[in-house]
C-alpha cells in the first residue's frame, strides 16, 4: 500500500502542486502527495487536472480505496508512468464552495446543539448545497428556520478565524468534551489513529474533522436555509444555500 501525503490537512488553500506517480492502475494513479480531497465524511471529492510533458489530463474522481488515494483519470490512453513527475491543479471554484459549505455546517451544528439540544447525525457537502441532519423530536417550523438562519448569519458575520490543530487522541477527547463536542465519533475511529485534526471556528465551534474549510467565517458569506425535511423518526434535515 502506497501512503500519500495529504497536503490539504495542513493547508486548505493549495491549488496546485507537483507530485510523483507511485502507482499506476488501469484508470487511476496514486501520487506521493496530493491536495485533492478524496470523497468521504459527507464531502464530495475534488476534481481538476494532471499535467506532464505537453499532456494535460482530467482528474474526474478521487477516492480512498484500501488505504490508497486514487486519482481517476478520464483519458486512460495517456496515463503517466510510474516515477513521472506531474503537476496537478484543483478545480478551485468547486473546492472553495465545498470549503464555505463545510465551515457553515460546522457553525450550524453548534448552533443547533446550543439552541435545540440537537446533535448532528449526518451531513453532505456538494456544489449544489450543503445539508445536515439532526436528531429533533419535533419538526422545525418556518419561524424556527428563519430564526436559525438569522442566528447563523450573525455568527458568520463575527469574522471568526478558523484554525487547524493536531492533538494526541486523549488530549483531543478531553479538549472536545470540554467544548461540548460529541466525542462518540472519536471512539468510533480505530485505535491505531493516534493524532486527531481539530477544526476550531474562533471559540464558538470545535470539531474533529478531516474536511476542507475557509480561513475565516466571513468567507462563507450569508447563508440561506432553503428547506427542511423529515427523514425518519425524530430526524430533521436542513438544507443550506450560499448567497
Amino acid at each position: 500500500m502506497t501512503k500519500t501525503e495529504m497536503l490539504y490537512m495542513q493547508d486548505n488553500y493549495i491549488r496546485s502542486f507537483t507530485a510523483k506517480v507511485e502507482v499506476k492502475g488501469d484508470s487511476y494513479v496514486v501520487l506521493d502527495q496530493t491536495s485533492f480531497y478524496p470523497e468521504g465524511g459527507g464531502q464530495e471529492c475534488d476534481i481538476g487536472t494532471l499535467s506532464y510533458k505537453d499532456i494535460t489530463l482530467t482528474i474526474n474522481k478521487v477516492l480512498r480505496d484500501s488505504g490508497e488515494v486514487k486519482h481517476f483519470i478520464l483519458e486512460t490512453d495517456k496515463m503517466p508512468e510510474i516515477g513521472e513527475v506531474v503537476k496537478c491543479e484543483l478545480d478551485w471554484g468547486r473546492r472553495y464552495i465545498h470549503m464555505r459549505y463545510h465551515t457553515a455546517i460546522h457553525i450550524l451544528s453548534t448552533y443547533m446543539k446550543e439552541k435545540y439540544n440537537a446533535d448532528v447525525v449526518g451531513n453532505n457537502i456538494s456544489t449544489r448545497n450543503g445539508r445536515a441532519d439532526f436528531n429533533l423530536v419535533k419538526a422545525l417550523t418556518d419561524d424556527q428556520l428563519k430564526s436559525i438562519e438569522k442566528g447563523i448569519n450573525e455568527i458568520i458575520a463575527q469574522n471568526l478565524p478558523i484554525h487547524i490543530n493536531f492533538m494526541p487522541r486523549e488530549e483531543a477527547k478531553k479538549f472536545l468534551a470540554e467544548k461540548g463536542y460529541q466525542i462518540d465519533y472519536i471512539e468510533m475511529v480505530p485505535k491505531s489513529v493516534k493524532i486527531f485534526r481539530i477544526i476550531s471556528a474562533g471559540d464558538y465551534d470545535h470539531a474533529s474533522c478531516a474536511g476542507t474549510h475557509v480561513a475565516n467565517s466571513k468567507e462563507i458569506g450569508k447563508i440561506q436555509i432553503v428547506k427542511r425535511r423529515s427523514i425518519g423518526v425524530e430526524k430533521e434535515r436542513i438544507f443550506l444555500a450560499l448567497e
